[in-house]
Parts: C-alpha cells; structure tokens; sequence
C-alpha cells in the first residue's frame, strides 16, 4: 500500500474553513444530497490521522464531546499544550512535518489524514508533504474567518486530478506534482 498523505477538508466559497470563532455551522446549512461525499469509503481507506491541538480541542469540547468519533483510528496530535491522558489519541511534540510524517509511516503504512486548519496545512506544504488535496467548496460566503491558506503559505505546484459538482457543493481534488523521496 502506498503512503500519502491526504489533506480532506471542506472551506467556504470565500476560503475559510471556519468562522473567526472557530465555528463550522456553515458546513451543516449546505443544501445537497444526502451522500456522504465520499467520506465513509475515504475514511475506511485510511491507516492513520495527524490533527492540530486547535482540531482535538474543538472535536473534544464542541463537535463530540460525548464520544471520540475516530474510535479505533490512529490519532496523533501536533500540539505543545499539556493534555490529559486520552486513550483515543497519541500527543506528540515533535512539529509536524517529515520526522512526524515518517514515524506515523513507520508505524500505519498507506493513507494518512491531514485533519486541521491552516496551520497545520502550512507546516507540512512548507516541505512539499500533502500527496492528495480533496477540497469541498461549500456554497456559502462567510466574509470573514479562518482561512485554509493564510497569507505566506509556499507556493505549490498541482495537478487537478478531477473537479465534480454534487449537489451545491464542489469537489475538488488535486496531487503534488513531484514524488516525494
């Protein structure tokens, strides 16, 4: 199985994957079909995930309180906060990027999921590391609010590999254009 990494994230029309808050309510409102947009067969196809501290909090205390709902995958969060122990997760330290990206390797070979905001994205872009980009253009404007590419971010060469429309929402997906070593 080949190891990639896959950033799968949906972002407003104008370029935000949450509001100033941090709220993801514009994700819900979207009108469309009831499917899923791939996310079960993704899902099932991946081996391991890399969440930000900002993400596992908010999954933690606003979006899924009452139960983790990754049970049984591999979780490591990037963050340099002291956390309590959670069986769910492993906390690393180490920044994200290629140490991080080859010992998650090493350990779950196949698909990994970038899970988390700009941030996040940033650091591993900075060393040409996401194979995959699945976007999901919602059809909302939010005017204001967390961008997925904040100012500075590297420039990247990639290659579209589809564009579809389901519903009222755009899918996009692109690859990095070299292999990575």
């Amino acid at each position: 199985m080949e190891n990639k990494l896959i950033l799968y994230i949906a972002m407003s029309l104008d370029g935000y994957i949450a509001e100033k808050d941090g709220g993801i309510g514009f994700l819900d409102e979207t009108p469309g079909p009831s499917s899923d947009l791939g996310y079960e067969e993704f899902y099932s196809s991946l081996r391991a995930m890399i969440l930000g501290g900002k993400t596992y909090r908010q999954i933690k205390t606003e979006l899924s309180p009452e139960q983790w709902p990754y049970e049984g995958m591999p979780c490591y969060v990037c963050t340099r906060r002291q956390h309590p122990n959670d069986p769910n997760v492993q906390f690393t330290s180490l920044p994200p990027g290629r140490r991080l990206l080859e010992l998650i390797f090493r350990e779950h070979s196949g698909a990994v999921w970038l899970v988390g905001g700009g941030e996040m994205v940033r650091c591993f872009m900075d060393e040409n590391l996401i194979d995959e980009y699945y976007i999901y253009v919602m059809p909302a404007v939010l005017g204001d609010g967390i961008p997925l590419f904040p100012a500075g971010f590297p420039k990247a060469a990639l290659t579209l590999k589809s564009c579809k429309s389901i519903g009222e929402i755009v899918e996009l997906v692109y690859q990095r254009g070299t292999p990575r070593c």
